[in-house]
């Protein structure tokens, strides 16, 4: 009797772990974001879903829009003592984008 209840007691804490949510949250992520770039580029909207779980990795699909609160530019040719750049990014305009987030723990 005493067996089947520490087992029993032993299969209800394993399970209880499984349950938790350890989703980011998208405050989470636009502040991680906006360090790792330094403010300048600007994670407008994420939507997050978990597509597999190995242990404690969960593994997550994400979609969403990202944008820039400045003018960018990309260097196309250096002359002597100038460099010619080209427009890249407009100020303002979103970006879809898809990822793939890696969590452990």
């Amino acid at each position: 009797m005493k067996g089947k209840f520490l087992c029993g007691l032993l299969v209800s804490l394993l399970i209880s772990g499984c349950g938790d949510d350890n989703t980011p949250t998208e405050k989470v992520l636009k502040e991680q974001f906006s360090n790792q770039f330094h403010g300048r580029l600007i994670l407008d909207s994420i939507d997050i879903k978990e597509t597999s779980v190995d242990g404690n990795k969960r593994t997550y699909a994400a979609d969403g829009l990202l944008s820039t609160g400045y003018d960018l530019y990309t260097p196309v040719a250096s002359l002597t003592d100038y460099i010619v750049v080209q427009k890249s990014w407009d100020k303002g305009k979103d970006i879809k984008f898809s990822a793939t987030l890696n969590s452990l723990g």
